[in-house]
């Protein structure tokens, strides 16, 4: 029998562990796919650009079906969480920036002397903790009038 795996799991499997940034990248997907209406099709690319390289894009490799390798995904390092979704067609940008509070609960979690299973028990804190934010709290969410494109190859 074959059992078909959610979302989370398909993410994690990808990823290849489960931590917080991971949850944070799963919620900003799922909310950029709510927030845009639509899924990627065919036709119709869903463009991700990342102000960081994170865990959490991996979450929206798998989600939202953004790849470095298509040039739909594109990581613009400036060490800052935001990041941002077009669906290729539409004239709008969906951006989303992490609460500078979640930031820095977020690299507060690990110190060097932790223990394996203190580790484990923080990166389970981690998890829910992103996982029980209301979104407002989370991030905060804009529209902007606008496209992103696909960098050209040389």
């Amino acid at each position: 029998m074959c059992i078909e795996k959610t979302p989370w799991e398909q993410v994690i499997d990808f990823h290849g562990h489960t931590c917080p940034t991971i949850a944070l990248g799963f919620r900003i997907a799922q909310m950029a796919q709510r927030e845009m209406g639509m899924r990627p099709t065919s036709d119709s690319l869903c463009l991700v650009k990342a102000y960081t390289q994170s865990c959490a894009v991996d979450a929206m490799q798998i989600l939202n079906k953004a790849t470095t390798g298509r040039g739909t995904l594109i990581i613009e390092e400036e060490n800052t969480h935001i990041y941002e979704f077009h669906f290729t067609g539409s004239q709008e940008i969906h951006k989303f920036t992490i609460a500078f509070e979640v930031v820095d609960y977020l690299d507060s979690l690990y110190t060097e002397d932790l223990s394996p299973r203190a580790r484990q028990n923080k990166t389970l804190e981690g998890v829910q903790y992103i996982f029980s934010l209301e979104e407002d709290k989370l991030c905060q969410y804009e529209k902007i009038a606008g496209c992103l494109t696909i960098p050209t190859k040389n």
